[in-house]
């Protein structure tokens, strides 16, 4: 599992994300100070969804518009933290949804990222590749052992038998002195 959540955060693409979600809270918190790297990211996010310059130009003024909202609405907010707070103030007001458009666009773009389900998708698919007719008898952890290997098999690939096969042999000392009589 923690090889996975490695694999999943040192992706080409995370960083994107990142800066991408950066951007969002520092657009409403009005601290935009490497604006630049956030827009080129915003770029290579959605280059086709969002007009970037008129992004430039509602990133100057939407931190007004979130602040006199809170004040209106007498929140007790000093610094927006979470996205569903971004979401629930911009949704109390449609004057806003219209004024900032683009920034609009990029959170919903940047909450539809399906994050997680794919790793799911692929271990469904496999186990319907795995869990044949003829293997619908066998049990649940049997089904699990045969399972783990095939859904990380390029992992697999990468470990020599001869270290599965020294492993195996050093966890007994029945098995030491079986296979140093065979060898």
């Amino acid at each position: 599992m923690g090889n996975m959540l490695q694999s999943r955060f040192t992706q080409k693409n995370f960083k994107l994300l990142c800066n991408v979600e950066k951007f969002i809270f520092y657009a409403v918190n009005n601290s935009l100070d490497d604006s630049n790297d956030y827009f080129q990211s915003i770029m290579d996010f959605c280059y086709a969804d969002i007009d970037v310059e008129k992004l430039k130009v509602e990133a100057l003024m939407i931190v007004d518009f979130y602040q006199s909202v809170i004040k209106k609405n007498q929140m007790n907010i000093k610094q927006i933290t979470k996205i569903s707070t971004i979401c629930e103030i911009l949704n109390s007001c449609e004057v806003g949804k219209e004024m900032f458009k683009e920034y609009h666009k990029l959170i919903n773009l940047y909450l539809t990222i399906p994050v997680t389900t794919a790793t799911a998708e692929r271990t469904i698919s496999t186990l319907n590749r795995l869990k044949t007719a003829i293997r619908s008898t066998m049990t649940q952890s049997r089904l699990n052992l045969c399972l783990l290997p095939h859904i990380y098999k390029e992992k697999i690939d990468k470990i020599h038998p001869r270290q599965i096969a020294s492993k195996f042999i050093s966890s007994s000392e029945k098995r030491q002195h079986f296979f140093d009589l065979i060898l």
